[in-house]
């Protein structure tokens, strides 16, 4: 928090190096009034993650916050989400006499964008802890904006003129090999979904500040370089915006409830014991209203 920024109704604290904030004075049970949700806002734009803690498992209320940001898309994988609220998908390991209720990843470290597959990405996220592992489980977010802002000159000026081809399918590819029950891709689906080109460094709408945009499992190629070229590039600059300084790592509590800016972050999941453990979270995605 800058020494110029002032909330009135809400505390702001730091949580990360370069990003991320604890965010108090909201119940999200109790209604919002705007004077407390413009300071919200204001937070989310300034500090890019902001963690709400402590708050009710209110599915309609989690909807209702959601839409303050923008418009709530029902998931594309629509056999894990919540009975009776098709704008939140369950993600964990949640199993119902037997079957899988939940959208379960056998996760290792994939630094991305959320929807970069698709032509206009989502703007945002919310996470909230249904229910939280005593050990693993953790969210790492990266601050892509602040990394950005590190490269020499000349690289920006280098990485601003290119483009990458982000797919859908790739990226399924590489979840079935993760995930043995994982359905093939259909035609349709891939049709539906098919590769679109995104940039590189991308211009933050509201705060004007630029993004590294790198998803190195879902590109599929960087036109105008060739294979092992694209490659070296976006594991130099994955290794570059998951260094130490740029990486907030999240410990989950139940009842915290995780805003995320997808234009200027990148997150993964980490690995948890599913087999000990049950982790289970509600998850809204969040596109622009203009979109």
């Amino acid at each position: 928090m800058t020494a110029a920024t002032v909330y009135n109704h809400i505390t702001v604290t730091p949580v990360g190096g370069t990003f991320g904030a604890r965010v108090e004075g909201i119940d999200i049970a109790r209604p919002i009034a705007d004077a407390a949700w413009a300071e919200v806002a204001r937070a989310f734009a300034e500090h890019r993650v902001i963690v709400l803690p402590d708050q009710p498992a209110l599915p309609d209320r989690i909807i209702d916050l959601s839409r303050r940001i923008g418009f709530t898309e029902t998931h594309i994988d629509g056999s894990h989400l919540l009975d009776g609220y098709p704008e939140i998908i369950q993600i964990g390991n949640l199993k119902v006499d037997g079957v899988m209720k939940s959208l379960f990843v056998n996760a290792r470290e994939e630094w991305h964008f959320d929807y970069s597959y698709v032509e206009k990405p989502s703007i945002a996220a919310l996470f909230y802890a249904v229910a939280v592992p005593p050990e693993g489980g953790d969210t790492l977010f990266a601050d892509s904006t602040a990394a950005f802002e590190a490269l020499p000159e000349a690289e920006k000026d280098y990485l601003r003129g290119l483009t990458a081809v982000h797919s859908w399918a790739r990226l399924h590819e590489q979840l079935e090999a993760m995930d043995p029950t994982r359905k093939p891709l259909s035609a349709a689906a891939k049709q539906k979904y098919a590769p679109v080109p995104q940039p590189l460094v991308y211009r933050h709408p509201v705060t004007g500040r630029e993004s590294l945009w790198v998803a190195a499992q879902v590109v599929s190629e960087i036109p105008g370089l060739a294979e092992a070229e694209t490659r070296a590039l976006l594991d130099r600059l994955t290794a570059h915006v998951t260094q130490p300084e740029f990486v907030y790592r999240h410990q989950w509590r139940q009842g915290d409830l995780v805003f995320f800016d997808n234009r200027a972050t990148l997150h993964t999941a980490t690995i948890f014991d599913y087999e000990r453990y049950l982790r289970l979270m509600y998850r809204t995605t969040i596109l622009d209203r203009a979109a």
